[in-house]
């Protein structure tokens, strides 16, 4: 197994990549070689400051996409980029699988140029696992496709669906449909015919689902369109955001109450660890014809390392091949 990490891109540098590629073969989070891609000089540079193991080895790419720049146009201008070339070597068969903490925009953009779309799949789809309580969830799309079709949403369900049991290990997934109310009457005209696709589908499917029960584990795969699902992920985000700054501006005004935080650490580290992004890893962009994983653009060492946790899991339990064959099936029998 080999998976190419491009070392380029993120807000932290190079630095923050190696030393998470590092710690993932360290500490057995994977038995792959990694391929860190980018500047060969830079990269090995940094692989100095490790006692790296042997199945670490760089592959040049001279150019990088910076976050500024727009994704099409430098992917056009930059064949060197770090992100074009670490997906090329996937689509060589070279590597199984990708990690990028770059722009996401060329990261998608490059993966469906590069690679396509398994046969079956009209788009491939963000899913994003959504902390939530008691157990995350896996919400898709959050963010590829803006217009989406019933059809598309149904692909979503699918490949959440087999995404839900090969990497997080779910026997039976739940899987709902995002929508303003539970009742079938609810819902705009996109929702509504979705749904009665649904019938007959194999899924587990338990209905329309409301935004706040996405945080309370009453499915365990959400759909929706990237419209919808984008705005969901960044109020979420906004909220947690703001719960944190509105706890730290009161711990400043009553430094009193910093001796309680003294004996609730342990639970508040378990908290911590439950919602922190870095434990997630990355997104996966669901069917394109090989793993790919999209990375927090502020990914540190430990975000980077569950990222390569990800991609190997991804890899071993064989998704595409899975995603391919039920699409298949259905292309045989009934249309998705």
């Amino acid at each position: 197994m080999r998976i190419a990490i491009d070392a380029m891109g993120g807000d932290l540098g190079p630095s923050a990549v190696v030393q998470g590629a590092v710690s993932a073969v360290k500490s057995g989070t994977t038995s792959a070689e990694l391929l860190l891609v980018g500047d060969e000089a830079i990269l090995s540079h940094q692989l100095e400051r490790f006692h790296h193991p042997a199945q670490i080895r760089v592959v040049h790419a001279p150019d990088t996409i910076l976050m500024t720049e727009k994704p099409i146009e430098a992917i056009r201008k930059k064949p060197g980029a770090s992100v074009l070339v670490a997906v090329q070597l996937v689509k060589r068969k070279e590597a199984e699988g990708i990690v990028t903490i770059g722009n996401t925009g060329a990261a998608m953009a490059a993966a469906q140029l590069t690679l396509g779309t398994i046969s079956g799949i009209d788009r491939s789809a963000i899913a994003i696992t959504v902390p939530s309580r008691p157990d995350p969830v896996l919400l898709l799309d959050a963010g590829a496709n803006v217009d989406c079709n019933p059809q598309n949403i149904l692909e979503f369900a699918m490949m959440g669906d087999i995404y839900a049991k090969t990497v997080l290990h779910i026997e039976r997934p739940r899987v709902a449909l995002l929508s303003n109310g539970e009742e079938p009457s609810k819902g705009n005209r996109l929702t509504r015919s979705a749904y009665s696709l649904f019938d007959g589908a194999p899924l587990n499917f338990v209905g329309y689902l409301e935004g706040m029960d996405i945080f309370r584990s009453r499915a365990d795969v959400v759909v929706c369109d990237g419209f919808s699902g984008n705005i969901v992920l960044k109020v979420g985000e906004g909220v947690a955001d703001m719960v944190l700054h509105l706890i730290r501006d009161e711990l400043s005004r009553h430094r009193w109450m910093w001796l309680p935080l003294f004996f609730l650490r342990k639970g508040i580290q378990n908290i911590r660890s439950k919602i922190d992004y870095r434990e997630f890893g990355g997104a996966p962009l669901l069917g394109v014809k090989g793993v790919c994983i999209i990375g927090h653009g502020r990914s540190d060492a430990l975000a980077i390392q569950n990222a390569i946790r990800i991609a190997h899991l991804a890899i071993e339990g064989q998704l595409v091949e899975q995603m391919g064959t039920l699409a298949a099936q259905f292309a045989a029998g009934a249309k998705l």
